[in-house]
């Protein structure tokens, strides 16, 4: 009977060494995958980043936009307490205009990443979206890659679109919003004349060097 206990014991002692053995050669395992994967999928992230940037902005540029930025924390016209970078963008060292990346609007369901394109004249020349996770078929249609809607921006400024009229349609304003996607299409077009706000309060502040 002790004979058997104490197989029973010693076999008990033999599964756990061996499930912590196991756990930890696994744990091993997947930090050795992350940190050789790190590095990719950080590269593949910049190469989307850089692609969506370079739709949005409309002029040629001399300078290394990624190289020529400086940092800002703005909650009240950027949408977050985060660090947003301001990517300079010039030609022949002359200003043409900034990248603002990342500004934030919340959606219904979600935090909404998007990149804003300004002309020094103050005119959106693009806004794309880089990561939301909205309503499949709802509120997720605000991306460039489900519909156009985000399209309606490029060309505005408060020359051509007086401020009281960046609402939706609904509220009495200028734009239309998504089907079934109110709130996320109000929050996304609040924060880009928000954002248009802040370039033209911060002015040459901007692009000093």
């Amino acid at each position: 009977m002790k004979t058997e206990l104490t197989n029973l014991r010693d076999n008990y002692r033999y599964t756990v060494v061996a499930f912590i053995l196991l756990a930890i050669v696994s744990i091993i395992i997947l930090k050795n995958v992350n940190y050789h994967t790190k590095d990719i999928i950080t590269g593949n992230k910049l190469l989307v980043t850089r692609k969506i940037f370079n739709d949005i902005i409309p002029t040629e540029y001399t300078n290394d936009i990624f190289n020529d930025t400086i940092k800002v924390i703005d909650p009240v016209y950027l949408g977050s307490n985060q660090t947003v970078t301001i990517y300079r963008i010039r030609n022949n060292k002359n200003p043409v205009g900034v990248l603002i990346h990342p500004v934030i609007a919340k959606g219904y369901k979600s935090q909404i990443e998007l990149g804003v394109s300004i002309s020094t004249q103050g005119i959106i020349t693009g806004v794309r979206v880089l990561n939301e996770n909205e309503t499949e078929g709802l509120g997720d249609q605000i991306h460039q890659k489900k519909t156009n809607w985000i399209m309606m921006f490029t060309g505005k400024s408060y020359e051509n679109l007086p401020r009281d009229q960046w609402q939706v349609k609904s509220d009495n304003g200028y734009f239309d919003q998504v089907s079934g996607a109110t709130i996320t299409s109000r929050s996304v077009i609040n924060t880009v004349r928000n954002t248009l706000d802040f370039h033209n309060i911060s002015g040459d502040i901007l692009y000093k060097q």
